[in-house]
C-alpha cells in the first residue's frame, strides 16, 4: 500500500522526488532571551493539498520582533505557537499545486504561512496577524521580495500610523526609535514626505549614517550618550511633537519627557518588553489597557497604501534595504542577531529562488 501511495504522489506531484518539508519547530517556550536551543530544525515529507487548499512553495520569510511573543506560554495580542508547532513568519511564496478555488499553480502569493520550505494553505490567513488572508502579490509594483517588506505589512504599518494617526504637520518635530530598522526607516521618509522635521534613534554610528542619508535632520546614538533625554532636547529644541515607538523602555521614556502639550505618540511595537520576565517567573504579556497600532485596522485600504508606496519608491522618494539572510536553517540565528542590532533595514530569510523571470 506505501507503494501504491508513494507512486500516485510522484504522478501527480509537482514536487521532486528528493524534496523534503524543512520546518523550525518551537522546542521549549523561552523564559528571557532566546537561544537556538529553544527550537528544532526538522524535516519531512512535502505534504499534499486536501480540496479547498493549495500547495506553497516559500521562497521568502520576514524577520520580525514580535514574533518573539508568539513563542511565549501565555501571550497577548499575539497568536501562541504550540510545542512543536511551526513557526509563525510572513511568507512570501509561489503556489505549486492547487486545490482552492481562488488560486491556481504560478501566482505568487503573501500569507503568514511560517517558517518552511513548503506549506499548506487555505487562503484564510490568521485571525491576529493576518486577518486579510492570503494576498495575491502584484508583480508590477515592485520584486516579490518587498511583499515581505516594504510593499507588505512592513511597509503598510509604517505608512498607516503615520499618514492615518501621527498625521504630521510641516515643519512639526517627530522622534523615530529604531530608525535604522525594517519599520522606522521607512517611517523617517514617510514622515519627511509628509514635511516633518525627523530625529532618528539608532545603536551605531554606521546607523546614524543611513538614517542621516534617509532625510533624518538630527541623529542619536543611543549607545553612546551619556543622557538621552538631554541629548533629545538638544536635537529637538523646540520640543517633540510625535513620536514613532518600536521599542518602548527607558527609550521612550526618555522620548516622552521631551513631549510638547497635545503631542502624538504611537506604539508600533515595544521590542524593550518582550523578553522580559515578570516577578512571578511569567513572561512578560502586552498590557490589555495599553493601546497599540494594529495594521489590520485598515485592511480595506491596503490596494492603496501599496500603490502609494510603490509610486514613492519608483518616484525616488522613498527607498527600501533589505538585509538577506540565505537559507532556511540559518532563520533562527538571522533572528537572533537582529534582536541585537545586527540588521540594517528589512531582514529576510532567502528559502529558496524566485520563479523563472520574476524579479
Amino acid at each position: 500500500m506505501d507503494k501504491e501511495v508513494s507512486d500516485v504522489l510522484k504522478q501527480f506531484s509537482p514536487i521532486p522526488a528528493s524534496e523534503r518539508h524543512q520546518r523550525w519547530l518551537l522546542k521549549r517556550h523561552p523564559i528571557g532571551d532566546p537561544s537556538v536551543d529553544d527550537f528544532l530544525f526538522v524535516e519531512d515529507v512535502v505534504p499534499m493539498p486536501p480540496p479547498g487548499a493549495m500547495l506553497v512553495r516559500c521562497i521568502w520569510l520576514s524577520l520580525d520582533p514580535f514574533q518573539r511573543l508568539t513563542w511565549n506560554a501565555t501571550p497577548r495580542n499575539a497568536e501562541i505557537v504550540p510545542l512543536y508547532g511551526t513557526l509563525l513568519g510572513d511568507i512570501v511564496g509561489e503556489v505549486v499545486l492547487s486545490n482552492h478555488p481562488g488560486f491556481a499553480r504560478g501566482d505568487i502569493i503573501n500569507e503568514v504561512l511560517g517558517w518552511q520550505n513548503y506549506a499548506l494553505s487555505e487562503g484564510r490567513g490568521h485571525y491576529i496577524h493576518n486577518r486579510a488572508g492570503a494576498r495575491k502579490v502584484d508583480t508590477a509594483l515592485g520584486p516579490i521580495s518587498t511583499a515581505c517588506g516594504v510593499l507588505g505589512r512592513t511597509g503598510l504599518t509604517a505608512y498607516f500610523s503615520i499618514t492615518r494617526e501621527l498625521v504630521p504637520k510641516p515643519g512639526e518635530t517627530m522622534v523615530v526609535s529604531t530608525a535604522a530598522g525594517a519599520v522606522g526607516s521607512l517611517a523617517v521618509q514617510i514622515a519627511k514626505i509628509m514635511g516633518a522635521r525627523v530625529v532618528g534613534l539608532t545603536s551605531t554610528e554606521e546607523k546614524c549614517d543611513w538614517i542621516t542619508e534617509l532625510g533624518c535632520d538630527a541623529t542619536i546614538n543611543y549607545k553612546t550618550v551619556n543622557n538621552l533625554g538631554t541629548a533629545i532636547a538638544r536635537a529637538a529644541p523646540q520640543g517633540v511633537d510625535m513620536y514613532y515607538d518600536n521599542v518602548g523602555g527607558p527609550i521612550a521614556d526618555a522620548v516622552l519627557g521631551n513631549m510638547n502639550a497635545g503631542g502624538r505618540v504611537t506604539r508600533v511595537g515595544v521590542s524593550a518588553n518582550y523578553s522580559q520576565v515578570n516577578d512571578d517567573g511569567t513572561p512578560w504579556t502586552w498590557p490589555g489597557n495599553q493601546p497599540m497600532f494594529i495594521i489590520h485596522d485598515y485592511i480595506r485600504d491596503y490596494p492603496d497604501g501599496l500603490v502609494q508606496l510603490s509610486n514613492w519608491i519608483k518616484d525616488g522618494r522613498l527607498t527600501y534595504r533589505e538585509d538577506v539572510i540565505d537559507g532556511l536553517e540559518n532563520a533562527v540565528a538571522g533572528w537572533l542577531d537582529m534582536m541585537t542590532g545586527g540588521n540594517r533595514g528589512k531582514r529576510i530569510v532567502r528559502i529558496g529562488p524566485n520563479p523563472d523571470g520574476i524579479a
